[in-house]
């Protein structure tokens, strides 16, 4: 099955009734993760499956998978990627000892032979503790690539992106995602964590989190607890999933009281009051954590609580 994807990602149209609708819980499944395999000849069915298409396919496409680039905890105990703008780069986290780095890349062409030469135009060039992604042609519908690490868990981690998403998972050292015109998604991640994009999921137990958005933040708490401190600040829309049983206090700040909306069953414990002529809700919990640890804010629009 095709599903027509645009190119970049556009920030959504400012609409005068507001979109209440709680985050999608697929925002939030982690699937495994392995190299790009596509491979198109005009008058061949399509391979089975569900995958993203162009709105102007080329007739031919083709794949090339490079070899992994192995580095050793010794060379490099924290590493940074700056990923191009086609594609899509992954940050897993493991118990393993060293950095593994797989990229793919899918060209597409007229013919067979161009589409091969764009998938060539990407390499990995490593300098230092830095690693690049490369090429002539990155940006063009011609082009996309994939890059996969397979990181020690524990390792600093820090991702530079433009266009292309970015998506970190099962980390528990610090990671710092800079995604400028991109979705950032980070997933069961448990120690520091900076994270700055236009689009961030985030889902987690714990840790120490800013998270900063220029249009919208989709959370979940995975436990009835947060442990640690969370900021969440977007200029749009704050989408939170939260259990029904949630023990940890939390603050809520947003320009009108009608801009929060909680459906939980705790709704009636939330506390207003104002401050410097912003809306503040607060909720207890159960009294062991101070409300100021986690801190939800929209500058625009609304933050929605639903429990599950």
């Amino acid at each position: 099955m095709q599903v027509r994807w645009p190119f970049r990602l556009r920030p959504p149209e400012a609409k005068s009734v507001p979109n209440l609708t709680a985050a999608f819980e697929s925002l939030f499944h982690t699937a495994p993760v392995g190299p790009l395999n596509v491979l198109r000849t005009p008058g061949q069915p399509h391979q089975r499956g569900v995958y993203l298409v162009s709105g102007n396919e080329a007739p031919y496409a083709r794949t090339q998978t490079f070899e992994d680039m192995m580095l050793t905890r010794s060379e490099v105990p924290a590493l940074t990627v700056a990923s191009g703008p086609s594609g899509c780069t992954y940050i897993v986290g493991s118990k393993r000892d060293d950095w593994s780095l797989r990229l793919s890349a899918v060209g597409e062409g007229n013919s067979e032979a161009e589409a091969i030469e764009r998938a060539n135009v990407v390499s990995l060039v490593r300098t230092g503790a830095t690693v690049a992604l490369h090429g002539t042609s990155l940006g063009s519908r011609a082009f996309q690539c994939q890059l996969i690490v397979e990181a020690p868990a524990d390792a600093p981690t820090t991702v530079h992106g433009t266009f292309a998403p970015v998506e970190v998972r099962d980390m528990t050292g610090p990671v710092r995602v800079t995604a400028i015109r991109a979705r950032a998604k980070v997933l069961n991640t448990t120690g520091h964590v900076d994270a700055c994009a236009p689009m961030i999921d985030f889902a987690a137990s714990q840790g120490d989190v800013i998270l900063s958005a220029e249009w919208d933040i989709n959370l979940k708490f995975t436990s009835d607890s947060f442990r640690g401190s969370l900021m969440a600040w977007a200029q749009r829309s704050v989408r939170v999933l939260i259990p029904e049983s949630f023990r940890s206090a939390f603050r809520i700040v947003v320009n009108r009281p009608q801009d929060c909306v909680c459906r939980t069953k705790f709704s009636e414990q939330l506390r207003q009051e104002h401050d410097n002529g912003l809306c503040v809700f607060t909720y207890a919990g159960d009294g062991t954590s101070a409300a100021e640890a986690i801190h939800l804010r929209s500058e625009h629009t609304q933050v929605i609580l639903d429990g599950f």
